[in-house]
């Protein structure tokens, strides 16, 4: 059983868990497609699985330009026998199949633990559940920006000791 403080923990954990998924997939040049989905936008969609919270979910949206064209053909041809038909349905699998596993290699190589959803309706779905280990970007980046903090701050501290010196001295 648990609590409304364990849930508002558990969906806070799961929040910065999804912005590390983004700030993964964005620093290897995935683009990011809103989770509202508004026209015209692909990408990685990136949001956390409500009502379940068992993690951070990852799927692929191809842009309305070619699913619309699909849904045309489609459309056309209801029993969904034809050439066309077959060929929108290999090209948005394949082109789902190719960015789940890009997605996925993306995401484990930085570190994080990643299994498919199990969601039958979305057969590529990833789950991304933690991380299991830093970021090897964002571990430099923050070492740097230590670095940069501790040599400002040591120069602050020089500049005002030297500063009490001097109003000592004057004293």
């Amino acid at each position: 059983m648990t609590t409304a403080d364990d849930d508002k923990e558990l969906r806070h954990r799961l929040d910065t868990l999804l912005w590390i998924v983004q700030e993964e997939l964005a620093a290897a040049g995935v683009p990011l497609a809103p989770g509202e989905r508004p026209v015209g936008v692909a990408g990685a969609v990136v949001s956390v699985d409500v009502p379940d919270l068992r993690g951070v979910l990852v799927d692929w949206r191809a842009h309305d330009v070619l699913l619309d064209a699909g849904q045309e053909a489609w459309g056309d041809d209801p029993h969904r026998e034809g050439p066309e038909c077959a060929a929108f349905t290999r090209l948005l699998s394949e082109i789902h199949t190719a960015m789940s596993a890009a997605m996925r290699r993306i995401l484990t190589a930085a570190g994080l633990e990643v299994t498919g959803s199990g969601n039958d309706y979305a057969p590529g779905e990833l789950l991304v559940t933690r991380r299991l280990a830093p970021s090897v970007w964002q571990a430099r980046r923050d070492a740097r920006s230590n670095r940069r903090h501790e040599s400002m701050r040591m120069a602050w501290n020089e500049r005002h000791a030297a500063e009490r010196r001097q109003a000592a001295d004057e004293g």
